[in-house]
């Protein structure tokens, strides 16, 4: 299995005052990226509540492109970032190490994992009432 993808935050704020009559803007732009070329990477999607809807990491039944199973709990495989997108009522998403993204109107989240240890699971629930469609990416090697 190959993977080439990206996770990339672009970020611009502006800002401006006025002291003397005369108006002054500033602003200011951080952009990161970091590409990926090797690895395991799954994405998994659903909807949910206030219940909490958990995302296993091992065993787990996500494929390859060619069939072959994606685990994590293996020697070498750790769990490095985690990337939450979610739509409808603010959402959030926390692992058994303690990292947790929040998400709402399908903003995206990018969070390290912590120290995350194989087969360790994902919390995912919504915030407040109502349900929200959800969308997690996992990447390690």
């Amino acid at each position: 299995m190959s993977i080439e993808g990206r996770i990339a935050v672009e970020v611009s704020f502006a800002d401006s005052a006025t002291s003397g009559g005369v108006q002054s803007l500033k602003k200011i732009q951080l952009a990161d990226t970091t590409g990926y070329t090797a690895g395991r990477a799954v994405i998994v999607t659903g909807t949910c509540g206030t219940a909490n809807v958990t995302v296993a990491t091992s065993p787990t039944t996500f494929r390859d492109a060619s069939g072959a199973i994606v685990d994590f709990d293996t020697d070498a495989g750790i769990i490095q970032r985690f990337a939450f997108s979610a739509t409808g009522s603010m959402a959030s998403c926390q692992n058994q190490a303690g990292a947790q993204a929040f998400s709402s109107g399908g903003r995206v989240s990018v969070t390290d994992a912590g120290s995350m240890q194989a087969g360790e699971e994902f919390v995912i629930r919504t915030e407040a009432s109502g349900t929200s469609a959800w969308t997690l990416v996992i990447y390690g090697t």
